[in-house]
């Protein structure tokens, strides 16, 4: 009898063992949100070269086709994805597009993944991981010099990226207004990848609408210019306001109705008032129609990576023997798409059965920003910073990893929260130019309360000082609007090669990469622009307001209402200018300039707040007497190196220095070294 109780108990066990695992494959199935890649084209990529033991690779180009679905939990935070239209089966249906790079034999890869979501159309993490030259090829994968120096395909890395950013109707339209892209005929060899993303409706079929803004900036000289919104006028004859200041920290005044008009519901012409400069902010409030369910491009970057590593289905061209090889997957994001990657951290990291999406993520120059991506009326284009745009909605607390409490808006929060809670956070490389830190960045380091804060350990965060938003900035290259000599001349592109492979040792091997190195308080790396101690130089000044200051909003009007600042850190220098803290290239150690990751704008373009994105350079003078004429309180450089080679052996010390502790791959800094010659020869004015 009790062998019988056991025959039914195992029958039972069994039973229910059988029924959840087929309701696991069945839920499994539905929620397979990457439904099919459509393949449109293949070729050989990069004429065919091949790349040691890897060989060649083969460039596809797909478009991914996903449905997902409301009701699963883990898109419940998706903002209006209730209100995206629906098809017979529950789900909402839109596609993107796709390209890949692999090993021609699959097998021959190191099974190992890099995604990067575009920025604004195009992708930028391939060319600066391989040292690829500007204007090389047609940076399109065709071409024998699209592959650089061939660093990631020489290592077997396959590369995806995807459009995630809704085209727009107009290819003129300035990139950091609206997303690129436009509604005209695209071919299958298109170099800027979009996405097909559905408009919020209510359930009566009527406009999602609400009351938005747009920001005008460095408009030109004309009398006119024509200001483009992201999302499309509701009523053409019902705009509510316009206003226009010279400097951020301005009051704007009210424009009359007359002096503006719209084109269509997606332009409005603006007549500027007399006496107004080619640099004055305008702010344009209207009712706006038709929002982007932008929450699925999210969603579109987690199914995609986790369909290619996991998918055995036949449209899944990362397989061998009909079984997936990626083993790794590792996320990539600079600028806006750092802020983006933040993004898709911060609202999952895991897909629908559970499974982690990234198992590292490299996070470029996105500062303490996040996207606005997850709201309502999104604006993924855009970048909360002096004298371009601010009051972002979702551009928020939190601005770091760790989970803080913020004062200002009761919460805690964490760019990590999420994923800790289910234990799906990968392990993340941040790195930041200079400028980021100008830019509200140092809020990456410190807590809404100014004090230091202490990184988890699956993440790093390294700032190199002296540089710019630019990883290899060019001579010739600063924006028009910009007070001081540059760009700067400090490259930070190899510290991100030598980092990325540390995130990949990380990843793939278990090796710890480099301890963290960015500014603290605690060493007064970090102090307030009042005490920044800038030397006296007659090329620039530095004046304390030029700074992004992060703020928090009160969102139920339009224009926010900015409630309260956090705080406002930057960067300490030493006498020469340069920043103390971080991690320095070998031409900051040995310095022939003052390099800033901070530049100001000239008169009439807004006077003395920051050019974003930009640095500046000024070299010292190179005899003691040439410094004595400009009353420059720098050393000259003849005052600080006795010869050409002891400056050369300054610059190699450093730069060793940097390879021991893989901050610089040993190519590069040979290539750092064999530079320095000709770099003094200039400065010193001998060529």
């Amino acid at each position: 009898m009790m062998e019988h109780s056991k025959r039914i108990v195992r029958a039972s066990f069994l039973c229910r063992w059988f029924v959840g695992c087929m309701l696991t494959l069945c839920l499994n199935a539905a929620h397979a949100e990457l439904i099919r890649l459509e393949i449109r084209d293949r070729q050989a990529a990069f004429e065919g070269r091949e790349f040691g033991k890897v060989g060649a690779y083969e460039l596809i180009r797909a478009v991914a086709h996903f449905r997902v679905d409301p009701r699963v939990p883990v898109n419940a935070g998706l903002v209006n994805i209730h209100r995206a239209p629906v098809g017979d089966d529950g789900r909402v249906a839109f596609d993107t597009d796709v390209l890949i790079l692999k090993p021609l034999d699959t097998q021959r890869g190191n099974a190992r993944l890099l995604y990067e979501m575009v920025n604004r159309g195009r992708p930028l993490g391939f060319s600066l991981l391989n040292r690829v030259a500007p204007g090389a090829g047609g940076g399109d994968f065709t071409t024998a010099a699209d592959a650089g120096d061939g660093l990631m395909l020489e290592a077997g890395y396959t590369y995806v990226i995807s459009g995630w950013q809704a085209e727009y109707p107009f290819a003129d339209a300035p990139a950091m207004a609206v997303a690129l892209g436009s509604r005209l005929p695209r071919t299958p060899q298109s170099t800027v990848l979009s996405a097909r993303l559905p408009i919020a409706k209510k359930r009566n079929g009527q406009h999602v609408t609400a009351e938005t803004r747009e920001q005008f900036f460095d408009v030109g000289d004309a009398a006119t210019f024509t200001g483009y919104l992201t999302y499309p006028a509701l009523d053409l004859s019902a705009g509510i306001e316009l206003t226009m200041r010279e400097r951020e920290a301005d009051t704007p005044r009210v424009l009359p109705a007359s002096s503006w008009r719209f084109i269509d519901q997606w332009r409005i012409e603006v007549t500027k008032p007399s006496g107004a400069s080619a640099g004055a902010l305008y702010e344009f409030v209207y009712r706006a129609k038709d929002p982007v369910v932008y929450g699925l491009a999210l969603a579109s970057m987690r199914d995609l990576v986790s369909f290619l590593r996991h998918s055995k289905a036949a449209d899944n061209p990362l397989r061998a023997s009909d079984r997936p090889v990626i083993k790794h997957t590792i996320g990539f994001g600079a600028s806006q798409t750092g802020r983006t990657l933040k993004e898709l951290l911060g609202e999952f990291n895991e897909d629908e059965a559970g499974r982690k999406v990234l198992d590292g993520a490299y996070v470029l120059i996105s500062g303490a920003g996040r996207n606005s991506i997850n709201s309502a009326f999104a604006r993924p284009g855009l970048k909360d910073a002096q004298h371009t745009s601010w009051g972002l909605r979702g551009d928020e607390f939190a601005f770091s990893y760790p989970v803080t409490y913020d004062a200002l808006s009761r919460r805690s929060d964490g760019v990590l929260a999420r994923c800790q809670e289910t234990q799906t956070c990968p392990r993340i490389i941040h790195i930041d130019s200079e400028n980021e830190l100008w830019h509200g960045g140092t809020l990456t380091y410190v807590d809404t309360s100014g004090r230091d804060l202490i990184m988890p350990d699956n993440v790093r965060v390294f700032a190199f000082a002296g540089t710019e938003h630019n990883a290899m900035p060019r001579p010739g290259a600063m924006p028009p609007f910009c007070a001081a000599p540059g760009p700067t001349s400090i490259e930070w592109s190899s510290f991100a090669r030598a980092l990325f492979w540390a995130l990949d040792r990380w990843v793939a091997l278990d090796e710890p990469p480099p301890s963290s190195r960015y500014p603290t308080v605690g060493r007064s790396e970090l102090v307030p622009p009042s005490k920044y101690a800038f030397p006296r130089l007659r090329e620039v000044t530095y004046e304390a307001n030029a700074f992004s200051t992060k703020r928090y909003y009160d969102f139920t009007q339009e224009p926010p209402h900015a409630i309260a600042d956090y705080p406002s850190l930057v960067p300490q220098v030493d006498e020469d200018g340069n920043m103390i803290g971080g991690v320095r290239h070998p031409f900051v150690t040995a310095a022939l300039a003052t390099n800033a990751g901070w530049n100001a704008r000239k008169p009439g373009f807004g006077d003395g707040d920051l050019c974003m994105g930009s640095g500046l350079s000024i070299p010292f003078a190179a005899t003691r007497a040439e410094r004595t004429a400009r009353h420059d309180p720098r050393a000259a450089i003849e005052e600080r190196y006795a010869s050409e080679e002891a400056y050369v052996q300054a610059v190699s010390k450093a730069a060793q220095r940097l390879v021991a502790e893989r901050l610089l791959l040993p190519q590069d800094a040979q290539a750092i070294i064999a530079a320095a010659p000709a770099r003094y020869r200039s400065a010193m004015g001998l060529e």
